[in-house]
């Protein structure tokens, strides 16, 4: 089975963040990696609150969690996604 890398790019969408990670984990397709790329800016509230949403899935390794120093935009949260992706497939969920 390939590997598909799926990209969550979030900028303040914390109360939504969760429900669209756990569609993805929720998948009968096992070869999944799950990337979320937090563009809100460390230490911004929602950055925190999207952390507290995913933490337990962060600590057990389940989905890779990078967040942005800084807001940057869709298109380069998107492209971070992009780096830290190990996939044969790409597929962006936003």
């Amino acid at each position: 089975m390939k590997l598909v890398s799926v990209i969550i790019p979030t900028y303040k969408g914390s109360q939504y963040i969760r429900k669209a990670v756990d569609s993805i984990i929720n998948q009968s397709y096992r070869q999944i990696e799950v990337i979320v790329v937090d563009d809100n800016g460390v230490g911004e509230i929602e950055q925190q609150n999207t952390w507290s949403a995913l933490r337990d899935l962060i600590e057990s390794n389940q989905i890779k969690y990078v967040p942005h120093e800084h807001n940057m935009n869709g298109s380069a949260a998107r492209n971070t996604g992009f780096r830290n992706s190990t996939g044969e497939y790409i597929c962006l969920l936003d």
